[in-house]
């Protein structure tokens, strides 16, 4: 059977891949087994580094929007407002129709540009809550699968051959090659740069990864778009008595909360720093520690004063 070039490709599968439910940190298909974890490849570098720029996104994506906002200000384009909207897909949860919502406030702000515009157009944009952290969008999935493929793909035939693979999926090209014909199809090369991008968001997670996290700026105070340049500079964190000694120790630049650059800087794993982060900004703050530590006690109350089952 003659095989469809790559430039003939319905929009089906990338449709699919972003109408999937599959993310970092939820299981495709299959995935490779952890005794076959990707070496470091161009096709590897090129997964950590989506996944890098997932995890800086609560630091970036609100300066960022501002930024490319003001600009649209004295020059409003098409472009840039794709870029704006780019940005915000990293981060945020919306819809089409909630875009067409911060759409018009957008364009409203290029007749009004003021500051209380700029904080409904943010509100809009944080309607939908935020991605969890290190979470890569499914547009991006999407958009870098795609990229890839066509890198690999360099006589532009649609298939990879296995000349055209690399290595990891050469050594396990039986397990992602569902038909059978000895290539991997654009179908099956989703299915398998899925499995690859949730093992190594898996090893991130757990600390077997190393991420260029660099230090980022204090969070800007929710629900307004100007917070990050009025914020005053944060007073060096005391040590709080009723809290852990490692939650001082950790707060290495002392602005009173952990961010998630010096928690990987001591060592902690990112599976521990999710579990006390509870509103995924990348930094734990000392309420939300105490409440972690309070909840954890409660729960350990509970389960001594629960009485024993009688056999």
């Amino acid at each position: 059977m003659q095989r469809s070039s790559l430039r003939t490709l319905t929009g089906t599968t990338i449709l699919a891949l972003l109408c999937a439910e599959t993310v970092v940190g939820q299981s495709p298909p299959s995935q490779p087994s952890k005794d076959q974890r990707p070496p470091v490849t161009d096709e590897f570098r090129a997964i950590l580094k989506e996944i890098e720029e997932a995890y800086k996104a609560p630091r970036e994506v609100d300066k960022d929007v501002l930024d490319e906002l003001r600009k649209q200000y004295s020059n409003p384009t098409p472009e840039r407002e794709r870029k704006i909207f780019k940005e915000i897909r990293r981060l945020y949860v919306t819809t089409p129709e909630q875009e067409q919502v911060i759409l018009a406030e957008m364009r409203r702000a290029y007749q009004q540009p003021t500051v209380e515009q700029e904080d409904r157009i943010f509100r809009e944009i944080r309607r939908g809550g935020q991605l969890p952290l290190g979470t890569v969008p499914l547009s991006i999935q999407a958009e870098q699968s795609l990229k890839l493929f066509r890198k690999l793909d360099q006589n532009g035939d649609g298939v990879l051959s296995r000349d055209e693979m690399p290595e990891p999926l050469q050594s396990q090209r039986a397990q992602w090659d569902r038909n059978g014909d000895g290539s991997i199809d654009y179908d099956e090369y989703v299915i398998y740069y899925q499995a690859s991008l949730k093992l190594i968001g898996e090893g991130v997670a757990a600390g077997e990864i190393p991420l260029k996290l660099p230090k980022p700026l204090p969070p800007a105070d929710a629900g307004t778009a100007s917070a990050a340049e009025s914020r005053p500079a944060a007073r060096p964190a005391q040590p709080q008595p009723d809290l852990p000694k490692w939650f001082t120790e950790y707060d290495l630049d002392g602005d009173g909360q952990v961010g998630l650059y010096e928690w990987r800087k001591k060592g902690g794993s990112i599976n521990d720093f999710l579990a006390i982060d509870r509103n995924n900004d990348g930094y734990i703050t000392a309420a939300e520690l105490r409440a972690f530590l309070a909840e954890k006690a409660a729960n350990k109350s509970e389960s001594k004063t629960r009485p024993e089952k009688h056999k």
